[in-house]
């Protein structure tokens, strides 16, 4: 119990010094931290909602426009390869560290934004394909998906790497 000490004087007359007792205050603190604590909702862990692309029963294949669509493969090392189209045996892939991807994709999409009205609304917006490499981190991908959103590009898709692509990732 916590008392107050409050000197008075009052002429000739002594006043009791009034008492003050803060224990039902203390108290109601308490009752007060407890309730917010229990009450208060923390952070959810939230996933990452990802569109694989469906598989066809017909066996057709995704058509991509050509101008509009870069294939990033994660590899080792923090680097990503890179290529824009269609993938071509004789043509080295490019690389870039992971960091420098989101610069690139910006880039690629204002200049896509440039392209005449004449060609498809589709050519105007930026398609990715995903294509992790066995040696890539997983961190890496997580990287490549955030920085999808924060682009904000419309169409991107996580897809198994071929055979061709792999030899060539793993050379650089």
């Amino acid at each position: 119990m916590a008392d107050m000490i409050v000197s008075q004087k009052c002429g000739r007359r002594k006043v009791h010094t009034p008492r003050i007792d803060f224990t039902p205050m203390v108290d109601l603190g308490f009752i007060l931290i407890t309730f917010f604590i229990y009450t208060t909702t923390i952070a959810k862990p939230g996933s990452l909602e990802i569109n694989m692309p469906a598989k066809e029963a017909s066996g057709e294949i995704n058509v991509y426009a050509d101008t509009s669509t870069i294939t990033l493969i994660p590899a080792g090392n923090h680097k990503v390869a890179f290529y824009k189209g269609a993938f071509n045996e004789l043509e080295p892939l490019n690389n870039k560290p992971v960091n420098e991807v989101r610069d690139m994709l910006t880039a690629m999409k204002k200049q896509l934004a440039d392209l005449p009205l004449t060609l498809p609304l589709q050519a105007h917006k930026l398609h990715v394909i995903i294509k992790p490499n066995d040696n890539c981190k997983y961190e890496d991908v997580v990287q490549l998906l955030d920085v999808m959103n924060l682009v904000g590009v419309p169409y991107y898709a996580l897809v198994d790497i071929t055979k061709e692509e792999k030899l060539q990732a793993d050379n650089f």
